[in-house]
């Protein structure tokens, strides 16, 4: 009774009252279809409850809810949900918790966007936020801090119940029927345990809402599932217990030429009609089998199996006792024949035939204890299986020994019709969708006016530097522009991402970080990292925007050094690693980019020649900002010819055999893996295969 006590506190402890592992748990459950449909029903409901007009089109929001819910994405949002709510309850004691997927609404948006345009419009965040509002009773709650508390006392029940039997057999007059008498019990309490978990799921789903008794039951198998795994070794360990007790009684008890015990058989045969209990035992069993057949015949064959590893034990062990007497007897005979005593060598022979059945014992006592006090068996299959950054090979591997391909000026996007002297084929969004994990992008604050966007004249570098960093013309053509938006400003101030003068193209920050985060939801296995140029915003204002964008939980607040692995980063949430190039704050996920983290090749290239030229590579390389012992290293690879970027250009130095070489040429002379590959016109040349191919050849 303690070991079983002992089992259930310790797989209490372990995988329930845990948030991580009980987050694993349910989350795995989504895989159950019932469990699938279940969630999509009550999300559909929610989101056609939110706006009256979607009842029309539910059949369709269904569909397309169906589809998220099944997806990766919605399994982590799920996990993160279970987390929180979790630890509200348990952890942190709360009276209540809700189950909340906030999330969830960015996927479902996602894709009704391309079923139903005008849906979507209408599944803002707030809609399908709560999926279950959690309110345990008190008495509930009393009764998880006590099992928190006997969690503790685990082990201690086990050391208790290991040292009363050890006491049984020592003080016993017959220890091999004491033995038998304990094995007998370790695999009845499984076997109970067994039962319960049965019977319980068929409790569980009799007593669900019409139709959600399938989804109740996957998550009853999810939760209770490795209880069962673990009660099974209980049981199997013990009946190799009462196995081999039973070959150590001489003589084996009997019953009509079998290995059943005859206390079992006078029980069940002759105390028929005779006694109350054994018929009363019969009823239950047929009773329980017409029932619930499945569940009761279920715990029937588990208890077949133990009798059958119980009876196969004994017989292996007797055969075996008897065969090495035989082979003693032949040796005996040999030496009596040539005089030589052997009385000592056949009682030295027994000795050692009686030792087995306690070995065998002692073995399986141990495996038992070793699986159920590791917890192995008992695991939840992986919540969310993915790879990480598109490959399960990096998911091993630190940020630091990982390559990104990247991009220079992210958001000066050719396909935005307002945006001048554009330098990518695509906007963030698109970038992100054609496998690019790192952006390097400047922030202004700036003024919304006509159209355009003023540049805010406090974050504005002085002319000079301007001139140096665009070129005349570029800046000539942004007082222009300015000039004919007026002073008086439309809207209010904002954070626009622009290079030099939003009068030549702004995008506000709300708008890349909303992109960023649909991205990160609903890919859970990616890891993005972002540098910002920040000309004048100020830290503060930095972090509310990401705040604000919902990125907040997203964001990698750990140390530089060591990084974590991107699967611990993935299984943390925090995959979004963000730096500043010029003020960083007190804001603690927020980190100056040149001081501790990154160091850097140069980047004002004229002239191809100057990246594809062999004898001219060495140079490319030589340290810029950035101390040596900064654990990122970026790699610039793109030609300035301001004031306007030539996709040509691109063309010739993002090739991927000239980029790989250069790359490689500056990881051994500067002995640092490159982190960020950093390239104008990303979908010129291929630097998505160059970052690939330094990853695969990396160990």
């Amino acid at each position: 009774m303690l070991a079983v006590f002992a089992l259930v506190f310790s797989y209490a402890g372990r995988s329930v009252l845990r948030s991580k592992p009980f987050a694993d748990r349910t989350t795995a459950a989504l895989r159950d279809p019932a469990v699938q449909a279940a969630v999509a029903d009550h999300l559909t409901d929610g989101v056609v409850r939110a706006h009256g007009d979607l009842i029309a089109v539910r059949p369709l929001i269904r569909v397309a809810v169906g589809g998220v819910v099944s997806s990766p994405g919605f399994a982590a949002v799920f996990h993160r949900a279970v987390l929180s709510s979790h630890a509200a309850v348990v952890v942190q004691r709360r009276p209540a918790a809700q189950l909340n997927v906030a999330d969830a609404a960015v996927l479902i948006r996602s894709v009704l966007q391309r079923v139903a345009p005008g849906a979507a419009a209408t599944v803002g965040a707030e809609r399908a936020v709560p999926l279950i509002e959690i309110r345990p009773p008190a008495a509930l709650l009393d009764a998880v801090r006590v099992a928190r508390a006997l969690y503790t006392a685990a082990w201690a029940l086990a050391l208790a119940g290991i040292l009363l039997a050890a006491a049984a057999l020592w003080a016993s007059d017959d220890r091999a029927l004491t033995a038998r008498r304990i094995g007998t019990a370790l695999a009845l309490g499984g076997l109970a345990l067994v039962g319960l978990y049965l019977i319980g799921g068929a409790v569980i789903q009799q007593t669900a809402p019409a139709g959600r008794g399938p989804a109740a039951g996957a998550v009853w198998r999810a939760l209770a599932g490795g209880l069962r795994a673990q009660a099974l070794w209980l049981a199997g360990a013990g009946a190799v217990v009462a196995g081999a007790a039973s070959a150590l009684m001489r003589p084996p008890i009997r019953a009509g030429g079998s290995l059943v015990p005859g206390a079992a058989r006078r029980w069940l045969g002759a105390g028929l009609g005779r006694e109350p209990a054994p018929s009363l035992l019969l009823v239950a069993i047929g009773l329980g089998i017409l029932l619930e057949p499945g569940p009761a015949l279920a715990i029937v064959a588990v208890a077949a199996g133990l009798l059958a590893v119980t009876l196969g034990v004994a017989g292996v062990l007797r055969w075996a006792g008897r065969a090495g007497a035989q082979a003693r007897r032949r040796r005996g005979m040999r030496r009596l024949a040539d005089a030589v005593p052997a009385v000592e060598d056949a009682r030295a022979g027994s000795a050692r035939s009686r030792l087995w059945p306690v070995a065998v014992s002692v073995v399986a006592l141990a495996v038992a204890l070793a699986v159920i006090g590791s917890g192995s068996g008992d695991e939840a299959p992986a919540a969310v299986a993915v790879a990480c950054n598109g490959s399960s090979s990096l998911c091993a591997r630190r940020l630091d020994d990982v390559a990104f391909p990247a991009t220079h000026n992210s958001f000066a996007s050719v396909t935005i019709p307002t945006f001048l002297f554009g330098q990518q084929d695509g906007t963030i969004a698109d970038q992100l969708q054609f496998g690019i994990r790192g952006f390097l992008i400047d922030t202004y604050y700036g003024y919304p006016t006509k159209g355009r966007v003023r540049t805010d004249t406090t974050s504005l570098p002085k002319r000079a530097l301007a001139v140096q960093e665009l070129g005349e013309p570029a800046i000539q053509a942004a007082e222009r522009i300015r000039g004919g938006l007026g002073s008086m400003p439309v809207g209010s101030r904002g954070i626009y991402l622009c290079h030099g003068f939003c009068e030549l193209g702004a995008v506000p920050l709300a708008s890349a970080l909303s992109d960023l985060r649909s991205f990160l939801i609903a890919n859970p296995g990616e890891v993005v990292i972002v540098i910002n140029q920040d000309e004048g915003p100020t830290p503060a204002d930095i972090a509310a925007a990401f705040e604000h964008a919902g990125l907040d939980d997203l964001i990698y607040r750990g140390p530089l050094g060591p990084f974590p692995t991107l699967r611990q980063m993935i299984d943390s949430g925090q995959r979004l690693v963000v730096m500043a190039e010029n003020d960083a704050g007190d804001i603690p996920w927020y980190h100056l980019a040149y001081q501790h983290a990154l160091q850097e090749t140069p980047f004002r290239f004229r002239a191809s020649s100057a990246l594809t030229d062999t004898s001219m590579l060495s140079a490319t390389c030589k340290p810029n900002r950035g101390p040596d012992s900064a654990p990122l290293f970026l790699l610039s690879n793109w030609i300035d010819t301001t004031p306007v970027p030539r996709p040509s250009n691109a063309t010739i130095v993002n090739a991927y055999p000239t980029l790989l070489r250069r790359a490689q040429t500056c990881r051994r002379i500067r002995r640092r893996l490159p982190n960020l590959i950093a390239v104008d016109f990303y979908r010129h040349g291929d630097v998505v295969g160059v970052a690939r191919t330094i990853n695969d050849t990396t160990g």
